[in-house]
């Protein structure tokens, strides 16, 4: 059964992307990731630390490092994105 997911572009100096799949029986989450500063493409497992939780506490968005260049990207709540556009 799938706890979170998402799929969303990510604006850098490239078009990047990510995609995470958090399975409620697993540990990890799946992600397929496009890094938006060198463009480095990747699918691995990252440790999940329940980011969404209620809204509150320490893990208020999934941190996300590529492999290449080293830049970190944070994925905050969706909800919060919408509302800095606004």
């Amino acid at each position: 059964m799938i706890e979170y997911t998402t799929i969303r572009k990510l604006e850098g100096k490239v078009e990047g992307r990510i995609k995470i799949i958090k399975l409620k029986e697993e540990k990890d989450a799946e992600v397929e990731f496009t890094c938006p500063e060198c463009g480095f493409s990747e699918k691995r497992r990252v440790e999940w630390k329940e980011p969404f939780v209620n809204g509150s506490g320490i893990n208020q968005f999934f941190l996300i490092e590529c492999s290449k260049c080293g830049k970190q990207t944070k994925i905050s709540k969706l909800r919060k994105e919408i509302k800095k556009k606004k």
